[in-house]
């Protein structure tokens, strides 16, 4: 029987759709039951410049350290030919999205559980206030679960 992907992969709603101009962090993924998480940035309509950072911290919402991470953007806009194909991988600790560059398309940001400060297991992602309208939507998709099941440990933290 083949697995489903719910099976093999935590998937998180990270950050609800929304003109998120005044800047916002997305959810904490605690990723200490997974090996790599990638944030599944779609973007819609940006207007002016928004920096997209990754930080770690030893407890939820906690941003301590601002990690550098890999990226990928689409290679077009949603529904054109090539949305489905990316550029070639990048790093960054502070990603500068550009409205000309970065609207109506899918930006992957990835980052492994191994490169994080050490004892700052959760991550959080930061979109910053710079833009004057930034319309997203994020998913987070866990990989490398350390003990998969039909239900994939949580990486949402807890009260």
């Amino acid at each position: 029987m083949t697995k489903r992907i719910t099976e093999e992969f935590g998937i998180v709603y990270a950050l609800k759709p929304g003109d998120h101009q005044a800047g916002v962090d997305g959810d904490s993924i605690n990723t200490k039951n997974y090996r790599e998480v990638a944030f599944l940035i779609q973007a819609a309509t940006l207007t002016g410049d928004a920096v997209l950072k990754v930080y770690s911290g030893a407890t939820d919402g906690t941003k301590t350290t601002a990690e550098t991470f890999r990226y990928r953007l689409a290679d077009a806009d949603q529904a054109a030919a090539g949305a489905d194909q990316f550029d070639d991988e990048a790093t960054s600790a502070a990603l500068t999205l550009t409205a000309a560059t970065y609207s109506d398309r899918v930006l992957v940001v990835e980052i492994s559980a191994d490169e994080l400060t050490a004892d700052q297991p959760f991550v959080t992602l930061e979109i910053g206030a710079e833009a004057s309208a930034f319309n997203a939507a994020v998913v987070a998709v866990l990989r490398g679960a350390r003990y998969q099941a039909s239900d994939m440990p949580t990486a949402i933290p807890t009260s």
